[in-house]
């Protein structure tokens, strides 16, 4: 296709590619919130998807030609919407590290399970030396987290004068790790999943690769998954997600 003249396509945002005679300008597509889903294979250079998601579909890649670019925002569960910027391959898979991260996590409503957990006893009662203001107050601890526990989501619950419960959950338990006064930090276990225990093997994780900042970290998207890794994707490093 080098050198070819392509006939002007019109972008999800209403701009167009123009192309000048004998030559061949980039053609890119943007995805923004409330478009329809996109049609087509090899159509475009570059595809621009504004709209976090958790699993990225794989027919995002299929519209990017080889060697063209997918910029995709990655909704990290911990710490909310990340890009990352995925070069296609001809093999069809897109990889490529995570270049810009949210200034700060979003809000999420608080969900039944961990409503249900707050009003009940816990099942398993523990206690832990991780302190859960040390990894709220990290983004790069939270994004690392996000990135390792994948299933898991955050949520938060006030216990009044201005303090607030930690909790992870999935959709059948959840745990929250609480500063007693005395400064033991008990870990409250709600369901059959011990979730802290993740949390603690992940963060434990994180700063044996040396406390990695979300920049470290890449993503691939292929025709049978979506996955995770740490620094290069041939590595050893990766895990689905």
């Amino acid at each position: 296709m080098r050198g070819a003249t392509l006939t002007p396509t019109t972008s999800r945002d209403g701009g167009r590619a123009v192309t000048a005679p004998g030559t061949r300008t980039p053609v890119v597509l943007k995805l923004g919130p409330g478009d329809p889903e996109p049609t087509g294979h090899a159509d475009y250079d570059e595809v621009i998807a504004t709209v976090p998601v958790r699993e990225i579909p794989y027919s995002w890649v299929r519209l990017v030609r080889p060697g063209g670019t997918l910029h995709v925002s990655w909704l990290n569960p911990f710490s909310g919407p990340a890009t990352a910027r995925l070069t296609v391959v001809p093999e069809g898979r897109a990889s490529g590290h995570f270049v810009e991260m949210a200034d700060h996590p979003p809000a999420e409503e608080v969900p039944s399970v961990v409503r249900q957990a707050e009003l009940s006893v816990p099942w398993y009662r523990t206690t832990t030396s991780l302190d859960p203001e040390v990894i709220w107050s990290d983004p790069a601890a939270l994004f690392a987290l996000g990135i390792r526990l994948p299933r898991l989501r955050c949520a938060q619950t006030s216990v009044g004068r201005g303090q607030v419960r930690r909790w992870v959950h999935d959709t059948t338990s959840a745990a929250c790790a609480v500063v007693t006064p005395s400064g033991a930090i008990t870990v409250e276990q709600h369901g059959p999943q011990l979730l802290w225990r993740e949390v603690e093997a992940a963060y434990q994780w994180w700063e044996e690769q040396g406390r990695p900042e979300f920049h470290r970290f890449g993503l691939s998207v292929t025709s049978f998954g979506q996955f995770a890794w740490l620094d290069d994707r041939c590595s050893g490093r990766i895990w689905r997600v």
